[in-house]
């Protein structure tokens, strides 16, 4: 009798060991595909606006009143994302800006920005990597060029976004309902968000804090690799020094020529 009753326990650990990892990656999986939704849709309510803005500023591109309209509605519509939305010449001036508290900063020349670089060259609708704009903010840059009724490229309606305000906004509510936490990184290493947000701004490539823990290292090179995924590395627990064992899945949210990859991870045992 007392040999079934260790057997049944036994069996019962076994698989209670075995299925933990399974019932963690199942909820991770809804999270990172839930929370890389959210994403997703925020960016392409934005896209979809500075397109439309883009479209009908090429039909009143002598009209400077009609323009500054089309980007106080791009702004309007990119609440509480939005910083500000600008008309911007084929040569990488800022013409027009709108909200008016940040017209101080028309004619700055931004051509030397990557995401204006890239415009200038390719003429197609971009989402620029984190940057510090003229503005004095840490932000993203999206960009859907303009062009003449006949076809001639005129410039580009751009939208200053606040990255990590949107990512958080997407993610927190996933976070919490699932009892996971997250990361969203830029392909060249830099995390544009992260539950801690002590991490929020490092490289996962280069960052000091990450140096000792080549596991991580590996996995985030997977992570640039692959655009959707599962694995395991160890790092710390947010706010001590005590290491342990993460699952992560991930997917890529692309957009306008760019790629934000989410990764959704949890501790286990």
């Amino acid at each position: 009798m007392m040999r079934r009753v260790t057997f049944t326990v036994m069996a019962a650990f076994l698989l209670l060991f075995m299925t933990g990892p399974a019932f963690a990656g199942d909820n991770l999986n809804d999270a990172a595909s839930g929370i890389a939704a959210g994403i997703s849709k925020k960016l392409h309510r934005l896209g979809d606006a500075a397109s439309s803005a883009a479209r009908k500023a090429g039909k009143e591109i002598g009209r400077e009143a009609e323009i500054r309209k089309l980007l106080l509605k791009n702004y309007h519509v990119g609440k509480p994302f939005v910083i500000d939305s600008t008309f911007i010449d084929n040569k990488g001036s800022m013409k027009f800006i709108e909200p008016r508290s940040y017209r101080s900063y028309e004619g700055s020349d931004i051509s030397k920005q990557e995401a204006v670089i890239r415009m200038l060259k390719t003429r197609q609708a971009r989402m620029g990597d984190v940057f510090t704009s003229v503005e004095g903010i840490r932000a993203v840059d999206i960009e859907h060029p303009v062009f003449s009724q006949d076809g001639q490229f005129l410039g580009s309606v751009s939208m200053l976004v606040k990255h990590e305000q949107l990512l958080q906004a997407a993610a927190a509510p996933i976070e919490k309902k699932r009892e996971v936490k997250c990361w969203v990184m830029q392909k060249d290493g830099l995390i544009i968000y992260e539950t801690d947000p002590t991490q929020r701004g490092l490289n996962l490539f280069k960052d000091p804090l990450y140096k000792d823990y080549p596991e991580l290292i590996a996995l985030g090179k997977r992570i640039v690799r692959e655009k959707q995924g599962a694995g395991f590395y160890s790092f710390v627990i947010h706010g001590t020094k005590n290491v342990v064992k993460k699952q992560a899945v991930w997917r890529t949210v692309s957009f306008f020529n760019n790629d934000w990859i989410v990764v959704a991870y949890k501790e286990i045992k």
